[in-house]
């Protein structure tokens, strides 16, 4: 994370707007996470489909070239055996996406609680004078409704606009009081509900910002992953057709070989330019097959092993151009 977004979220409660301010944040991280997961999602698509190109001319070469070579060297006498290091390792290929998504919680301005807040504790204060002044007057409250309120209203007014401090009341000024009583207690609930609202929002919103950084952080570095497996797997298919053209090419002179030379028996020898090929073919089969069934990936990351053969086949595959046309 940037040192300017870290700042920026520091001092995000200094700012008059503390409303404002929570909203862009929370917008900020939405988009962000918004953006990485989109991201990801079309760089898994793309893997996915490498994928399963690589498997699909793999099969195929393993199926029908790998195979065909195999039966020609068996042949001239040369068992082609699988390599055992490579029977004991399950294939992988799978990139590490464990990161668990996050959900950004919405917040909201808490302006219509307060008032309804503001409403409960307006009414309470209401009735708060209205239960204090009767219990001074002696005014029963047993069968209280509204039409003993009313006919007791100027003598509860009197004594809220004077009586309360012994003097001669005036109900004016006990409405007055009442009034501005019940919009104060309003009023002061309604802006402590606002602003301890607020507060949290904010609060909600740096922590929603921070967590959406590190998890755009931890999802860029599995995209950064999936690139490189992506990257590997389609240099892996365009060796395979390399090697394609070059067994076929190999499979072409062992059947003329075959063909002029005859098949292996105890007494049979082949020319050394015959051998060559065969040694030439083999070399050429081993390093392939060790790419193929090597695990592209491994622990959910490119396997270094894979990466090797990789280096090695594309080695082995220009020496082989090279010295044809050296």
């Amino acid at each position: 994370m940037r040192n300017e977004d870290i700042n920026f979220i520091d001092n995000s409660d200094k700012l008059k707007d503390k409303i404002s301010k929570a909203k862009e944040l929370i917008d900020e991280s939405k988009s962000l996470v918004f953006e990485v997961d989109s991201s990801v999602h079309e760089c898994q698509l793309g893997v996915s489909k490498s994928a399963n190109d690589f498997d699909i001319q793999k099969r195929a070469f393993l199926n029908e070239i790998f195979k065909g070579t195999k039966e020609l060297l068996k042949k001239v006498g040369i068992e082609y055996g699988i390599n055992k290091s490579l029977l004991h390792e399950s294939f992988e290929l799978s990139v590490d996406s464990s990161v668990d998504n996050i959900e950004i919680e919405n917040i909201s301005s808490g302006r219509f609680t307060g008032v309804l807040l503001a409403l409960i504790m307006g009414t309470i204060t209401l009735f708060g004078w209205i239960y204090f002044s009767t219990k001074y007057l002696n005014i029963s409250l047993e069968n209280i409704n509204l039409k003993l309120i009313e006919s007791n209203m100027d003598a509860i007014l009197r004594w809220i606009g004077g009586g309360i401090i012994g003097v001669d009341g005036d109900p004016m000024i006990g409405a007055l009081i009442l009034g501005f009583s019940v919009l104060i207690i309003a009023w002061v609930v309604y802006a402590l509900h606002l602003n301890f609202k607020t507060d949290k929002n904010l609060r909600i919103a740096k922590k929603a910002y921070i967590e959406s950084r590190a998890y755009s952080f931890s999802k860029d570095e599995c995209k950064k992953e999936m690139l490189r497996v992506d990257a590997h797997l389609r240099e892996a298919i365009i060796v395979i057709e390399n090697f394609t053209v070059i067994l076929n090419e190999q499979n072409g002179i062992l059947k003329r070989i075959v063909y002029v030379e005859g098949t292996i028996n105890e007494e049979k020898d082949y020319h050394p330019s015959s051998k060559k090929v065969m040694r030439e073919t083999s070399k050429i089969m081993k390093s392939i097959e060790t790419l193929l069934n090597t695990s592209v990936t491994k622990n959910g990351k490119l396997n270094s092993e894979s990466q090797k053969a990789l280096a090695v086949s594309k080695a082995v595959y220009a020496e082989f151009i090279g010295r044809i046309y050296d």
